[in-house]
């Protein structure tokens, strides 16, 4: 299995910016750190203050007061020193200021607001959304950067600011804080997560308690109370957590850090009124957005129907559907009107061509209509696989695609990519958790997922070697499914950067990719294939009268992590085949002195098997391996380590070759 290494920037910032949680940030595990009991060890930043205070003046109006202090102990957490800070049409910087403070306890550098960078999320977008930040590069450790800053709320509230006290993995807290205040009658929910065991379940109830058990004085607290006029106020309190430390196969930092979910029952957004209370009354509230925005022009209609003429069933019509997207849309965000959460119009989408995930599924669901095939508005998030289904809120979906109940098949059609094989499930979605919004209301369904036998790769190569430990190798690689998934982006290269990309997963320090062919099939179980040679002019080493080549030059991505004391489960967040066969023909001259030892181990963390088999003068390698999606006790480190030693050992075994 190849991993592509990607960065989303939207990702990132919303990663480090606790204001922006409350729109689009949730990822939502039920998994409990296990800490150490001294904050600064192993630290590469401190939080040493910080303060939280949102005074909600009504339904649709707040105001937010926060400051964040922290201290920078080393280069590795240099990345800690930043500020972000979200606004969109409903929220916006009122007041800023910061300044650095040297070891000393000097300040260095004061922050005015004119010092923040603003910046849409890319120029491509059609939003409204912006963020202001601000990188500090204080080159001398430690320092200290303090920020405060206040944001104004208008038009509308359906959800508030997350107390997130650390922000990322290896940052301490000795004080964190939150305030929230609403007028009487204006009711908030909370949800804690990762909070380390609470002594008793949150329910609401006035007055209670929930903290989190730990040393004396160390953990987090959530208390509730009513003020003098009714207000209700609840008010969090982090005290010396210790650093979340980063583990090979270890949970996401989304899945270990602990914070505190708000949202309101009853809420108004831009003139909109609704209720939060559970799943199915906010997609009572999600499908009158929808209302009249599936309208299509006459002469549109009646194109639909010719485009459909020929196809006698229903699966046919929505693959028609479906490729006609594909070839006259294209995606654009569109972050305007109630919180980017209403779809454009279909009549715009199909005027323009351009849409979001939610107006390409609207307009989609437009075009299913007009020919009498149902289908369904669905909510889901693309990096969290569960919602909590007692605690609904707009924060733990950030995208849409549509469901198309067939009588013999439900189709999931991800509109925000037609180019995506009709009828595939892609990883960002499948076995996650959807709300489906129906006339009746919300409704919380599973995907389906693909077992992880079918996620395979094939590769049989064919080496003819010289006696000098040149090669020429020819190449058949057959992915499917998630692995087609990672490998199928080559195709949208230039020819040179599609060779760049095979040549970076090939073992040797130099070859030429040389007529490279791809195949791509796009079905409902998806596969690519490739075809291509390979030349080099090292393949091994010669030393004296003996060459050494490699056993497996196509398995260069995969890893043995360190042997470190184990505080997390081990998590294997995808399962996957891997079968290569290899036969190497020998150079005239040379006999073979030592060959790799075949194995055939089966156990919890998988199965791998290998054979070598000799044949006159080639030499014929098969190597198995099979991982399933999995997650294993900390205790069982050491045996999941020896295991892919083991893997790692037969990719990397070697030939070797003496002179006759």
């Amino acid at each position: 299995m190849k991993h592509p290494n990607q960065t989303n920037l939207i990702k990132h910032f919303l990663k480090k910016v606790p204001a922006l949680s409350y729109v689009v940030f949730c990822l939502c595990s039920l998994a409990t750190p296990v800490r150490a009991q001294d904050t600064m060890k192993d630290a590469n930043s401190v939080v040493t203050d910080a303060r939280t205070e949102i005074l909600c003046k009504s339904m649709t109006q707040s105001v937010e007061k926060e400051s964040r202090t922290i201290t920078i102990l080393n280069r590795k957490g240099l990345e800690d020193a930043a500020f972000y800070c979200g606004c969109d049409m409903f929220r916006s910087l009122q007041k800023f200021s910061g300044e650095i403070i040297n070891a000393s306890g000097q300040t260095v550098r004061k922050i005015k607001k004119s010092d923040l960078q603003k910046s849409e999320y890319s120029s491509s977008l059609t939003t409204d959304d912006y963020f202001y930040y601000y990188e500090c590069n204080y080159p001398s450790f430690p320092f200290t950067v303090k920020y405060e800053w206040e944001m104004k709320c208008n038009n509308g509230l359906i959800g508030y600011s997350t107390f997130i006290p650390q922000t990322s993995f290896s940052q301490a807290v000795e004080k964190a804080t939150y305030r929230i205040e609403l007028p009487a009658g204006q009711g908030c929910r909370y949800r804690e997560l990762n909070t380390q065991e609470p002594e008793t379940t949150n329910k609401g109830i006035e007055g209670q308690i929930t903290e989190s058990k730990g040393a004396e004085g160390q953990g987090i607290k959530v208390k509730e109370s009513t003020g003098a006029e009714g207000q209700q106020i609840i008010e969090v309190t982090a005290l010396k957590l210790p650093p979340i430390l980063k583990e090979p196969f270890g949970p996401s930092f989304a899945e270990l850090f602990p914070r505190v979910y708000f949202a309101p029952s009853a809420f108004k957004y831009d003139k909109s009124e609704g209720d939060l209370s559970t799943w199915q009354k906010y997609g009572e509230w999600q499908y009158k957005l929808l209302d009249g925005r599936d309208l299509l022009t006459e002469p549109f209609r009646a194109k639909l129907h010719e485009l459909t003429a020929n196809c006698s069933t229903d699966r046919e019509k929505v693959k028609a559907v479906y490729d006609y997207l594909a070839k006259t849309t294209r995606y654009v965000s569109i972050q305007l009107g109630i919180g980017g959460l209403q779809p454009i119009a279909a009549t715009d989408v199909c005027r323009t061509g351009f849409g979001d995930c939610k107006g390409l599924s609207n307009y989609t669901r437009a075009m299913l209509k007009e020919l009498g095939i149902p289908s369904t508005y669905t909510v889901i998030s693309t990096t969290n696989e569960r919602l909590l289904p007692d605690f609904s809120s707009a924060n733990q979906m950030n995208h849409v695609i549509l469901q198309v109940p067939l009588p013999q098949d439900t189709l999931w059609l991800e509109c925000t990519n037609p180019q995506l094989p009709f009828g595939y499930v892609h990883q960002g979605i499948a076995g996650h958790d959807a709300l489906l919004i129906e006339p009746a209301g919300g409704r919380i369904h599973r995907l389906p997922t693909y077992p992880d036998s079918l996620n395979t790769q094939r590769i049989v190569a064919d080496i003819t070697l010289s006696p000098t430990a040149e090669a020429k190798i020819s190449v058949n690689e057959i992915s499917r499914l998630f692995q087609y998934e990672s490998e199928a982006g080559i195709v949208y290269l230039p020819p040179n950067k599609q060779k760049d990309r095979i040549r970076r997963d090939i073992n040797l320090s130099q070859a030429d990719i040389l007529n490279l062919q791809i195949k791509e099939c796009k079905e409902t179980a998806p596969s690519i294939t490739f075809n291509y040679s390979v030349s080099s002019n090292q393949y091994g080493n010669k030393t004296g009268n003996r060459l050494f080549i490699p056993a497996n030059i196509f398995r260069k991505g995969f890893s043995v992590p360190s042997v470190t004391k184990r505080t997390y489960p081990i998590h294997i967040n995808y399962g996957y085949s891997d079968t290569d066969s290899i036969r190497i023909h020998l150079p005239d001259g040379y006999a073979i002195e030592g060959l790799p030892k075949p194995i055939d181990v089966t156990g919890k963390f998988g199965s791998f098997h290998s054979t070598v088999e000799v044949k006159e003068k080639e030499i014929c390698i098969v190597h198995h391996l099979f991982m399933p999606k999995g997650i294993y006790a900390p205790d069982e480190y050491l045996a999941f380590i020896a295991f892919r030693k083991l893997v790692a050992g037969q990719y990397g075994g070697k030939i070797i070759l003496k002179k006759e």
